[in-house]
């Protein structure tokens, strides 16, 4: 009997995963099959700036996955696991360092590189900014904190505004080589 039950619930979790993969997929693939991203003019921009570009779409592209990781934290869920929350405790990681590693790119650049970046209408300034104004890091702790939009739209924020850098970049009204 026991052998039995533990086999159910190994099934049970094994059905689970397999569904929410299933979802993840599904999400994955309506998103690619959509057609909205457009490719890159990058023939305008310096070799460093057109890296600049691609890692801008990169990244705003890979949030969406933790913006909706968020959102779908924020509902209402009485089925939520400790292995959730952990998990949703490492995509909230991953998105800070993958937003750190975004701004620590930039200000890597050399000086001229950045000086065009404004120039352009691409600085970064506001994402580092959302960034301090969460102590550097994404927490679920502060999902809904008090006084402050709740995480989401936070994030939403720092999608437009990966969202505008690109749009500037792709502006060919001024040429570097």
């Amino acid at each position: 009997m026991e052998t039995l039950f533990i086999a159910a619930v190994t099934v049970l979790v094994v059905a689970y995963g397999f569904v929410r993969l299933r979802r993840a997929d599904e999400a994955a693939r309506r998103y690619l099959e959509s057609g909205q991203e457009k490719p890159l003019q990058l023939a305008h921009l310096s070799e460093t700036l057109a890296r600049v570009a691609r890692e801008t779409r990169t990244l705003r592209i890979w949030l969406e996955s933790p913006l909706q990781a968020v959102r779908d934290h924020m509902a209402t869920d009485l089925t939520r696991t400790d292995e959730d929350i952990e998990a949703f405790d490492a995509v909230l990681l991953d998105a800070s360092r993958e937003v750190g590693l975004y701004l620590a790119m930039i200000e890597g650049l050399q000086p001229h590189e950045r000086q065009e970046l404004e120039a352009l209408g691409a600085g970064a300034g506001a994402i580092r900014g959302a960034m301090e104004a969460e102590n550097g890091a994404f927490e679920r702790a502060h999902v809904k904190a008090p006084g402050r939009p709740p995480m989401d739209q936070r994030m939403e924020a720092i999608l437009r505004e990966l969202t505008r850098i690109e749009s500037a970049l792709q502006a060919q009204g001024h040429v570097y080589r």
